[in-house]
């Protein structure tokens, strides 16, 4: 009788210890993918052009100035401590927000590029781009306006 209550017993533990290991296996695995939203990147609508993500990296750098026309560049962004500037950054970029400022800054200083123009809210950043035909800047979602052409961030 002992014999039969321990198998019971040790049958329910395995199967338990399964069960709790399944959920801690799910638990982790939820735990280690990153909530991930979308950045678009936002243009005028005159500069409809493919960019690859190195471009975007030597654009945003301030690397390439010019877009392949010739028209200057110019960047649209918003303060540090956005969190869509941050997601930008670290997304698109592959850099710190902090990182990018220190890029911007080192060529600011020397005279070699113009600092960004820094907005405090996606509906500037789209009246901005609206208004100027060469810039460019980022969204946190598509925008569907004859004016602006937004394609999504890899």
């Amino acid at each position: 009788m002992i014999v039969i209550y321990w198998r019971n017993l040790t049958q329910f533990l395995k199967q338990r210890t399964t069960a709790l290991k399944i959920v801690a296996l799910f638990f982790l695995v939820s735990l280690s993918i990153p909530i991930h939203a979308e950045v678009w990147l936002l243009t005028h609508s005159n500069q409809q052009v493919e960019l690859s993500a190195k471009q975007i990296r030597a654009i945003f750098s301030l690397r390439q100035k010019n877009w392949p026309d010739g028209q200057v560049i110019e960047l649209v962004v918003m303060d540090d401590n956005n969190d869509l500037h941050k997601q930008f950054c670290l997304d698109a970029l592959k850099l710190f927000p902090y990182q990018l400022s220190r890029i911007w800054e080192r060529q600011i200083y020397t005279g070699t590029a113009i600092a960004p123009t820094i907005v405090n809210s996606e509906q500037q950043m789209l009246d901005t781009i609206k208004n100027n035909p060469n810039a460019i800047g980022y969204t946190s979602q598509e925008v569907s306006n004859e004016e602006l052409h937004s394609t999504i961030v890899d």
